[in-house]
């Protein structure tokens, strides 16, 4: 798999500014991205928490091409239809930007974005099944834009190393630690930093997303 995916975070902690265009994933378009302005509304929130928003189209081509590989690579964990359903075949599409619920169609082979859907491997024989599959990219994103964004350590530095943990429970925004095999799991869960600013940005992210500022309005 491509794993030279690199692109600036725009999640809930790094949002755009008004009037600003960007560009979100969605595999349900023949392009796999889609372009709109920044106003700051629902819509646009939604996108951003969801890692699907970018600031430049070649970013979210690169996103969404990623995308359609995670999803071949992985046929078993997410099941969508290996063989093109058949004429007017009920199926149900898998779509990440609304990862809780899917809507169906009727395949019709003729279409070309039936085709490009079934291409993009986001088409399942079940409701269920299409759901699962856009819960499991969200998670596979915002994990990609995490790590670029963060960059946490990926691999274990050496035993006696010092490194800092993203902590939202210590008053600094981090913790020191040395490394051994026991902090194995924080490594895993992309919580150590090499530096100490890396740890504070990534604990100060986690609690924008906890308690996230909410705009005053005035009359």
């Amino acid at each position: 798999m491509n794993t030279e995916f690199q692109f600036e975070c725009t999640g809930v902690w790094r949002p755009f500014t008004a009037g600003q265009t960007y560009y979100y994933v969605d595999l349900t378009v023949s392009m796999g991205y889609s372009v709109w302005i920044w106003t700051g509304d629902s819509l646009d929130s939604h996108y951003a928490y969801l890692n699907h928003a970018f600031p430049t189209w070649q970013q979210a081509d690169q996103a969404h091409l990623l995308a359609i590989e995670y999803l071949a690579s992985n046929q078993e964990k997410f099941g969508f239809m290996e063989n093109e359903p058949r004429e007017g075949q009920t199926v149900w599409i898998s779509n990440s930007l609304y990862p809780f619920w899917s809507n169906s169609i009727a395949y019709d082979s003729s279409d070309k974005l039936h085709k490009q859907l079934f291409k993009n491997h986001i088409l399942h024989a079940t409701e269920e099944g299409a759901i699962n599959a856009a819960k499991g990219l969200v998670q596979f994103l915002r994990k990609e834009t995490a790590q670029n964004y963060f960059k946490p350590l990926t691999k274990a530095p050496q035993n006696g190393t010092k490194v800092y943990v993203a902590d939202v429970t210590a008053k600094e925004g981090y913790k020191e630690i040395i490394y051994n095999s026991e902090f194995e799991y924080l490594l895993n869960n992309g919580l150590l930093f090499s530096t100490v600013e890396g740890a504070i940005q990534a604990s100060t992210a986690m609690k924008q997303l906890i308690n996230p500022v909410v705009p005053e309005f005035t009359s």
